[in-house]
C-alpha cells in the first residue's frame, strides 16, 4: 500500500487532477484547502480571514489531495493522463505529486 500527496498549485486543474485520479482507481481520496507560505513566513499570519479573497491571497491558495492506493504503476498511469489531457505536470507549477510506502493499521 502507498501513500498519495498531491499539491494543486493551479486550482484551475483541480477537476483534471480529481477525473485523472478516478481513471486510474484510485478512490476515497480526501480533498482540503491549503495556504502557501512562501512569503508568509517572515509575516505575521491572521487568524481570521475575510469571505473575499483578493487576486494576491487566491495566489496564495492550493489545493491538497491525500490517497492510499495498491500499485505503484497507478501513479504513473495517473500522471499519463494529465499529461493527455494537456497539463505540464513536469514543470511543477500546475502539480506537485509525492508518494511514499504506507502500512494499513487498521
Amino acid at each position: 500500500m502507498y501513500f498519495l500527496y498531491i499539491k494543486i498549485i493551479n486550482k484551475d486543474y483541480k477537476e483534471n487532477v480529481v477525473l485523472a485520479l478516478e481513471g486510474v482507481g484510485i478512490e476515497k481520496a480526501s480533498y482540503f484547502e491549503a495556504r502557501n507560505l512562501d512569503k508568509d513566513l517572515s509575516d505575521e499570519i491572521p487568524l481570521f480571514r475575510g469571505f473575499f479573497l483578493s487576486e494576491e491571497e487566491k495566489h496564495k491558495s492550493v489545493g491538497i489531495i491525500t490517497a492510499l492506493y495498491e500499485k505503484r504503476s497507478q501513479v504513473n498511469e495517473f500522471l499519463n493522463l494529465l499529461e493527455a489531457s494537456g497539463l505540464d505536470v513536469k514543470s511543477g507549477e500546475v502539480v506537485r505529486v509525492a508518494t511514499w510506502e504506507a502500512e494499513q493499521i487498521i
